[in-house]
């Protein structure tokens, strides 16, 4: 009786062994599978600048010049997340923005480029200590926002508009990418 109940045991812990192996195997087989998952085509339309501050001396020169490096920051911030595939639009002019040429234009443009999303913004300098960034990701597909965001930031130097566009491109990837 003693060999029934033993032989029994070891059929049973067999079959547990069998159903675990079967269980790690789904496991190593679900995360290859969401490891070769198609990285989300995202494109990036240059973003705006906007100016309330009413600060008398003409900085102009050094709003562009910040805009451009925020725009490089935001671009190496999200290149380097393995999840987005980043697309260039193709605009003919200088700037590729909502306002010029246009949302409608804008979006046109991504499709040509097998973007699914289109990321969208605008820098606003509120005052001399005080600034904000709004920025959307749009579907596409559906002509919806999938996320749409206000950040604000401190500082109207160098430093502060990279810190900016750095913690922009964080944001996107954690909040705004499907």
């Amino acid at each position: 009786m003693l060999k029934v109940q033993c032989a029994e045991v070891r059929f049973r812990l067999f079959e547990c062994g069998r159903f675990f192996l079967a269980l790690i195997g789904a496991g190593v087989l679900a995360s290859a599978a969401f490891a070769d998952a198609e990285p989300t085509i995202l494109a990036v339309a240059d973003f705006e600048f906007k100016d309330t501050s009413g600060e008398v001396r003409d900085q102009t020169a050094e709003h562009e010049a910040r805009l451009k490096a925020f725009g490089v920051a935001l671009h190496d911030g999200l290149s380097g997340n393995q999840k987005i595939d980043l697309v260039a639009l193709p605009c003919q002019t200088e700037q590729c923005t909502i306002r010029d040429p246009g949302l409608v234009d804008l979006s046109k443009r991504a499709r040509t480029v097998s973007a699914k999303y289109l990321l969208i913004g605008q820098v606003h300098k509120m005052s001399t200590l005080v600034g904000w960034v709004k920025f959307a990701v749009l579907d596409l597909n559906d002509n919806k926002p999938v996320c749409d965001r206000y950040l604000t930031y401190r500082g109207d130097t160098d430093e502060a508009w990279r810190r900016a566009a750095e913690f922009t491109a964080r944001d996107i990837e954690k909040h705004c990418i499907p």
